[in-house]
Protein backbone atom coordinates (compact mmCIF):
# COMPACT_ATOMS: atom_id res chain seq x y z
CA UNK A 1 0.00 0.00 0.00
CA UNK A 2 1.27 3.51 -0.88
CA UNK A 3 0.92 6.63 1.18
CA UNK A 4 2.18 10.17 0.83
CA UNK A 5 5.34 11.12 2.65
CA UNK A 6 3.73 14.04 4.51
CA UNK A 7 0.65 14.19 6.72
CA UNK A 8 -0.86 16.88 4.44
CA UNK A 9 -1.02 16.55 0.68
CA UNK A 10 0.04 19.98 -0.67
CA UNK A 11 -0.17 19.08 -4.31
CA UNK A 12 1.99 16.57 -6.08
CA UNK A 13 4.09 14.96 -3.36
CA UNK A 14 6.35 11.97 -4.00
CA UNK A 15 4.85 8.75 -2.72
CA UNK A 16 6.81 6.36 -0.54
CA UNK A 17 6.43 2.77 0.45
CA UNK A 18 4.91 2.15 3.83
CA UNK A 19 8.25 1.21 5.33
CA UNK A 20 10.07 4.09 7.02
CA UNK A 21 12.58 5.90 4.85
CA UNK A 22 16.23 5.78 5.73
CA UNK A 23 17.96 9.03 6.63
CA UNK A 24 19.65 9.08 3.22
CA UNK A 25 16.32 8.57 1.45
CA UNK A 26 14.75 11.31 3.54
CA UNK A 27 17.59 13.70 2.68
CA UNK A 28 17.26 12.89 -1.03
CA UNK A 29 13.51 13.41 -0.72
CA UNK A 30 14.13 16.73 1.07
CA UNK A 31 16.44 17.82 -1.76
CA UNK A 32 13.94 16.77 -4.45
CA UNK A 33 11.14 18.65 -2.70
CA UNK A 34 13.28 21.77 -2.23
CA UNK A 35 14.48 21.67 -5.85
CA UNK A 36 10.91 21.32 -7.11
CA UNK A 37 9.78 24.13 -4.82
CA UNK A 38 12.57 26.42 -6.04
CA UNK A 39 11.78 25.58 -9.67
CA UNK A 40 8.06 26.22 -9.19
CA UNK A 41 8.79 29.49 -7.39
CA UNK A 42 10.96 30.72 -10.29
CA UNK A 43 8.14 29.87 -12.70
CA UNK A 44 5.72 31.79 -10.51
CA UNK A 45 8.07 34.80 -10.47
CA UNK A 46 8.32 34.73 -14.27
CA UNK A 47 4.54 34.59 -14.56
CA UNK A 48 4.22 37.46 -12.08
CA UNK A 49 6.75 39.51 -14.07
CA UNK A 50 4.78 38.88 -17.27
CA UNK A 51 1.55 39.86 -15.52
CA UNK A 52 3.18 43.05 -14.21
CA UNK A 53 4.44 43.89 -17.69
CA UNK A 54 1.01 43.35 -19.24
CA UNK A 55 -0.61 45.42 -16.49
CA UNK A 56 1.83 48.30 -17.11
CA UNK A 57 1.17 48.14 -20.85
CA UNK A 58 -2.59 48.09 -20.22
CA UNK A 59 -2.37 51.19 -18.03
CA UNK A 60 -0.20 52.89 -20.68
CA UNK A 61 -2.84 52.19 -23.32
CA UNK A 62 -5.63 53.49 -21.10
CA UNK A 63 -3.72 56.64 -20.16
CA UNK A 64 -3.03 57.41 -23.81
CA UNK A 65 -6.67 56.85 -24.71
CA UNK A 66 -7.74 59.20 -21.92
CA UNK A 67 -5.34 61.78 -23.36
CA UNK A 68 -7.29 61.51 -26.61
CA UNK A 69 -10.57 61.94 -24.70
CA UNK A 70 -9.21 65.15 -23.17
CA UNK A 71 -8.14 66.42 -26.58
CA UNK A 72 -11.52 65.60 -28.10
CA UNK A 73 -13.40 67.26 -25.27
CA UNK A 74 -11.33 70.45 -25.54
CA UNK A 75 -11.97 70.68 -29.29
CA UNK A 76 -15.68 69.94 -28.87
CA UNK A 77 -16.02 72.50 -26.09
CA UNK A 78 -14.04 75.10 -28.05
CA UNK A 79 -16.50 74.61 -30.96
CA UNK A 80 -19.37 75.48 -28.60
CA UNK A 81 -20.86 72.01 -28.28
CA UNK A 82 -21.96 70.34 -25.06
CA UNK A 83 -19.52 67.82 -23.69
CA UNK A 84 -20.41 64.27 -24.71
CA UNK A 85 -21.54 61.68 -22.20
CA UNK A 86 -20.16 58.61 -23.97
CA UNK A 87 -17.83 57.44 -26.71
CA UNK A 88 -20.42 57.44 -29.49
CA UNK A 89 -21.48 61.00 -28.72
CA UNK A 90 -17.83 62.04 -28.70
CA UNK A 91 -17.26 60.56 -32.17
CA UNK A 92 -20.44 62.21 -33.46
CA UNK A 93 -19.44 65.57 -31.99
CA UNK A 94 -15.98 65.35 -33.59
CA UNK A 95 -17.64 64.68 -36.94
CA UNK A 96 -20.09 67.57 -36.36
CA UNK A 97 -17.26 70.05 -35.78
CA UNK A 98 -15.48 68.95 -38.95
CA UNK A 99 -12.87 66.74 -37.31
CA UNK A 100 -13.58 63.44 -39.05
CA UNK A 101 -9.84 62.76 -38.85
CA UNK A 102 -9.99 62.72 -35.06
CA UNK A 103 -13.34 60.92 -35.02
CA UNK A 104 -11.75 58.14 -37.05
CA UNK A 105 -8.66 58.07 -34.83
CA UNK A 106 -10.88 58.07 -31.73
CA UNK A 107 -12.83 55.07 -32.96
CA UNK A 108 -9.66 53.15 -33.87
CA UNK A 109 -7.88 54.11 -30.63
CA UNK A 110 -10.89 53.08 -28.55
CA UNK A 111 -10.74 49.60 -30.06
CA UNK A 112 -6.96 49.20 -29.97
CA UNK A 113 -6.11 50.97 -26.72
CA UNK A 114 -9.21 50.95 -24.53
CA UNK A 115 -10.70 47.58 -25.43
CA UNK A 116 -7.82 45.41 -26.69
CA UNK A 117 -4.96 47.13 -24.88
CA UNK A 118 -6.57 47.87 -21.54
CA UNK A 119 -9.34 45.35 -21.03
CA UNK A 120 -7.80 42.47 -23.00
CA UNK A 121 -4.22 43.41 -22.05
CA UNK A 122 -2.98 42.88 -25.58
CA UNK A 123 0.41 44.27 -26.51
CA UNK A 124 1.01 44.27 -30.23
CA UNK A 125 1.73 46.37 -33.27
CA UNK A 126 -1.85 47.67 -33.30
CA UNK A 127 -1.48 49.14 -29.82
CA UNK A 128 1.94 50.60 -30.62
CA UNK A 129 0.65 52.24 -33.79
CA UNK A 130 -2.35 53.80 -32.05
CA UNK A 131 -0.23 55.01 -29.10
CA UNK A 132 2.02 56.83 -31.56
CA UNK A 133 -0.88 58.23 -33.62
CA UNK A 134 -2.66 59.62 -30.56
CA UNK A 135 0.50 61.32 -29.31
CA UNK A 136 1.15 62.82 -32.76
CA UNK A 137 -2.45 64.12 -32.96
CA UNK A 138 -2.16 65.79 -29.55
CA UNK A 139 1.20 67.34 -30.46
CA UNK A 140 -0.28 68.75 -33.70
CA UNK A 141 -3.11 70.39 -31.78
CA UNK A 142 -0.69 71.84 -29.23
CA UNK A 143 1.40 73.34 -32.06
CA UNK A 144 -1.74 75.06 -33.39
CA UNK A 145 -2.20 76.71 -29.99
CA UNK A 146 1.38 77.99 -29.85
Amino acid sequence: MLKTGAPHDYGKMPETLERPLSQGERLRKARALAEQGNHDYRLAQEADAEFSLRKRAAVACENTFHGLIELADVLIERAGHALPENHDQRVEALEDIGRADLANLYHRAKDALHISGYYNQRMGRLQGDRLREVLEAIERELEKLA
